[in-house]
């Protein structure tokens, strides 16, 4: 046992809240230590004056002063809880951020295809339509359903123009 061992052990035997094992390991390094034995007299003699003397009156407006400060560390400790709280909290909600950026960053992009496209990977002929609008008869019902088939269109990159 050490000697700052032994000092706690010191104030626990001198209380009386000492077990057999740990007075024994302590009573040899007692016995072995000088400097342990010059403190547990020093102890025991606190402690005999502590006891024989009359509990000291408070100084006046003591309880006071001691009511606010009171009041005022009951008020700060959600205030402590919150703040230690939210430094743990802090590298959790950044760790999330990383990998929910790394995750958006490296997963594929799917994109929709344009009808062109889709005409083009199924083997037809993306003009045939465009074909079919003039050879109708009437010139009015051509320019109509031009304007229609620009508005089927669903790609955000083409606005009408007026």
């Amino acid at each position: 046992m050490n000697c700052r061992k032994a000092e706690k052990q010191l104030l626990r035997s001198i209380d009386g809240r000492l077990d057999e094992r740990a007075r024994g390991l302590l009573a040899k390094h007692l016995e072995a230590c000088p400097a342990c034995r010059k403190a547990e007299k020093e102890y025991r003699s606190m402690f005999s004056l502590l006891k024989d003397s009359p509990g000291a009156a408070p100084l006046p407006r003591f309880w006071e002063r001691l009511e606010p400060r009171l009041r005022e560390e009951t008020e700060l400790v959600p205030l402590l809880f919150w703040e230690r709280w939210s430094l743990r909290a802090i590298p959790v909600f950044l760790a999330l951020v990383i990998l929910i950026g790394g995750f958006l960053l490296f997963t594929p992009q799917v994109r929709e295809l344009s009808q062109s496209a889709t005409l083009l990977l199924d083997n037809r002929d993306p003009l045939s339509e465009t074909r079919t609008l003039f050879e109708v008869d009437k010139p009015e019902t051509r320019t109509m359903m031009l304007m229609f088939a620009s508005l089927d269109d669903k790609s955000p990159l083409r606005r009408p123009t007026p």
